[in-house]
């Protein structure tokens, strides 16, 4: 899958969850960061946005309280709801959990953020995602290959490939690209 794939080429803290509340409520809380975060880091917004619709879209928007736990979706209605389900999934056992806009990995990008808090922040989510993918850039050399690795790491080839069709078809559905003979070759066998 390699080959194919270079082809193509996430009393004061109730007061502060409520304000931080809020704002993210407003409509695009998410999408309202993803145009600065990528012209800072020299990422096309459409790849930008597609990454963030694969991760958390539903009916056409970001969700900033998205959380995927061990593998399912969940997609509370406050923060006070996303902080209590990560909570409770931590308390569980549970170690791979994905937060926020961008579907940033607690175990693995936590250190990054100064809180759990901060990781459902559209602005900080945002923003490290982008910086994330940059940097997946910059080893990778595509955006294809760094689309990939955001999403799995680079011993899972068949979940690359499926994620890289989903990202190619959110960027196809909002105007920001087309499918090609090599992206709808590649993508012709991957379940979207």
């Amino acid at each position: 899958m390699k080959l194919p794939l270079k082809l193509l080429s996430g009393a004061m803290v109730t007061l502060a969850a409520f304000t931080f509340d809020a704002k993210a409520q407003q409509a695009g809380g998410c999408e309202r960061q993803i145009q600065s975060a990528a012209r800072k880091y020299g990422i096309p917004e459409g790849i930008l946005y597609s990454v963030g619709l694969t991760e958390t879209g539903r009916k056409g928007s970001l969700s900033a309280y998205a959380l995927n736990v061990e593998g399912k979706a969940y997609f509370a209605s406050s923060l006070q709801e996303a902080l209590a389900l990560f909570a409770q999934a931590k308390n569980a056992g549970a170690t791979l959990i994905d937060l926020g806009c961008m579907q940033i990995n607690h175990h693995y990008h936590g250190e990054e953020f100064a809180s759990v808090q901060d990781m459902f922040d559209p602005a900080k989510n945002v923003e490290y995602a982008a910086l994330f993918l940059k940097r997946l850039h910059d080893r990778h050399e595509t955006w294809t290959m760094a689309v990939a690795r955001y999403h799995a790491g680079p011993n899972n080839n068949p979940a690359q490939q499926q994620y890289v069709c989903r990202v190619i078809a959110n960027l196809v559905a909002t105007g920001f690209g087309k499918w090609t003979p090599n992206a709808s070759a590649f993508c012709a066998g991957s379940a979207t």
